[in-house]
C-alpha cells in the first residue's frame, strides 16, 4: 500500500498559523508559530478551512462540488464551409443573411420544473458547469437549484437545495464564482453580497460590498479575482474579490456612458467585457486597460438596451432594447448584421440570451407574457411559450444543455427542456 501524500511539514503549519489569524486568534498563531520555531508571516488566509473542505467533499460526496468548466474552446468554432455553400458550426461563428445556413428545426420546449418567490421573480444565472442555477427575486431572497433534480422531473427530488437572505431589497442579477461555490447578488439596497455555498447551513453572507447607488448588473471574471459592477452611475466599476479595492473604468468623457448601466457581461476568455445602458448605447472594454475600444450609439434607435452579451467566440454581441428589436452586432466593428423582432418591450427592463449551442436567441414579449424563440443565424421567429401569467423579467439559459429559466412578475421560476 501506498503511504498517503502529505504536504510539508512547513506548509501544514504556515496554513494553520494563517488561519488561525483568519479566525482572529491572532496571540495563538504567534505561540504556534513560536513553538514550532516557523517563519511565517501572520497573515490572515481561509486557504485551510478551503483544502479541508474540498478534501470533505471528495471523501463524502457533499452536496455542492467545485465546478467543473467544460474543455471546449469556443474560440475555435469546429465552423466549416461544405460542399454545399452552407455554414456547419457548433457555435456562432458566421452569420451572413446572404449566405445559406442549415435549417434549425423548431424546438419543442416545456416546462420540467416550477418554484416560486415571494414577489416577482426577477434574475437567474446558472454555473459555469451547469449543474447549478440561483434566482433571484422582488422579495430580496436567493435560491439555488440543482440541475440535475430539476432534470428527473421527479415530484420525490426536491431541486431547491439551498434559499439565501440578506438584502434589504429587490434582487437585480447574479454570477457564480467560477469555482462554482460562491454566488454573488446585487440589489436596490445598492449592496454585492457573496454566499459561501460549501456552508450548507449559511443562509448569510460572507462578504459584502456597499455601493453609493443601486447595483443593476455584476458578472465575475473568468479568473474569478475580479467582479464588475454596472450601477446607476455612469462609471464601471471592478473589485477586487479579495480585498474589495475599487477600480473604475477609464473616466474619460468619451468612454463613459451617459446614463445608468443596465447590464455588464464578460468575454468568454476575460480579455473584454461590455456594458449596455439607459443612454441607448454599447460599449466594448478591454479589461486591462479598462480603455472604451467600440462604442455602438443608439444601438436600438436611441431606446434604453436592456441587455447585451458575448457570444461565445466574442466575435458577436447579442443586445436587446426598448425599441422592441433584438440586434446582434459584429464585436469589433459595431456593425449590426441581423435583427430578431415580433415581440413588444417597450416599458420593462428584459432579457436577451442565446441557448447553449447558440443555435436560438430567447427573449420575451411584454404584451403576451410569453418566451420567443428565434433561430440565431437567419432571425426567423420560430415559437412562442406560454406558462406564465405576467411579464417575463429574465431568461437564463444553461452553458452546456438545451434547458433554461425564466423568472416572472407571477412570483414564478420556470425551468424549461427539451421533451
Amino acid at each position: 500500500m501506498d503511504p498517503p501524500q502529505t504536504l510539508p511539514r512547513e506548509e501544514v503549519i504556515a496554513l494553520i498559523v494563517s488561519q488561525l489569524c483568519e479566525y482572529g486568534y491572532i496571540q495563538l498563531a504567534q505561540i504556534v508559530a513560536e513553538q514550532t520555531d516557523s517563519q511565517v508571516d501572520l497573515i490572515p488566509s481561509p486557504k485551510l478551512s478551503e483544502l479541508l473542505y474540498i478534501a470533505k467533499e471528495q471523501d463524502e460526496g457533499d452536496e455542492m462540488r467545485p465546478c467543473e468548466m467544460p474543455e471546449e474552446d469556443p474560440d475555435s468554432g469546429d465552423s466549416s464551409q461544405g460542399d454545399d455553400g452552407v455554414y456547419h458550426s457548433k457555435y456562432l461563428t458566421h452569420v451572413d443573411p446572404e449566405t445559406r445556413n442549415v435549417p434549425r428545426p423548431i424546438p419543442n420546449y416545456s416546462t420540467w420544473y416550477m418554484t416560486t418567490h415571494r414577489a416577482a421573480s426577477t434574475c437567474a444565472i446558472f454555473s459555469g458547469d451547469g449543474k447549478y442555477a440561483a434566482t433571484g427575486s422582488a422579495d430580496a431572497s436567493l435560491k439555488v437549484l440543482d440541475t440535475s433534480k430539476m432534470n428527473s422531473r421527479s415530484d420525490e427530488d426536491r431541486p431547491v437545495i439551498r434559499t439565501l437572505y440578506d438584502h434589504l431589497a429587490g434582487v437585480n442579477d447574479l454570477s457564480f464564482h467560477p469555482n462554482g461555490l460562491v454566488l454573488a447578488s446585487c440589489s436596490d439596497d445598492q449592496s454585492i453580497k457573496l454566499f459561501d455555498l460549501s456552508k450548507p447551513g449559511v443562509k448569510r453572507s460572507f462578504r459584502y460590498l456597499q455601493d453609493t447607488h443601486v447595483v443593476r448588473s455584476i458578472a465575475f471574471h473568468p479568473s474569478g479575482d475580479y467582479i464588475l459592477a454596472g450601477t446607476d452611475h455612469e462609471s464601471i466599476r471592478a473589485y477586487d474579490v479579495k480585498n474589495f479595492q475599487c477600480f473604475t473604468a477609464s473616466t474619460s468623457p468619451g468612454d463613459l456612458h451617459r446614463g445608468g448601466i443596465t447590464k455588464v457581461r464578460f468575454s468568454t476568455n476575460g480579455s473584454q467585457f461590455v456594458t449596455s445602458s439607459l443612454d441607448g448605447s454599447i460599449k466594448v472594454w478591454d479589461t486591462v486597460t479598462g480603455r472604451c475600444v467600440t462604442t455602438i450609439e443608439n444601438a436600438h434607435d436611441g431606446a434604453p438596451v436592456s441587455s447585451a452579451r458575448f457570444s461565445k467566440t466574442g466575435k458577436f454581441i447579442l443586445s436587446g432594447g426598448r425599441d422592441s428589436i433584438a440586434r446582434l452586432w459584429e464585436a469589433i466593428s459595431g456593425r449590426c448584421i441581423l435583427q430578431y423582432e415580433g415581440v413588444t418591450h417597450k416599458n420593462n427592463t428584459l432579457e436577451t440570451t442565446f441557448t447553449y449551442n447558440e443555435d436560438y436567441v430567447l427573449s420575451s414579449d411584454e404584451v403576451n407574457p410569453t418566451v420567443v424563440c428565434w433561430d440565431s443565424r437567419t432571425g426567423l421567429l420560430l415559437k412562442r411559450w406560454g406558462g406564465h401569467g405576467s411579464t417575463i423579467r429574465c431568461i437564463a439559459a444553461s452553458p452546456t444543455e438545451p434547458g433554461f429559466i425564466s423568472c416572472s412578475d407571477d412570483f414564478r421560476v420556470r425551468y424549461w427542456n427539451l421533451d
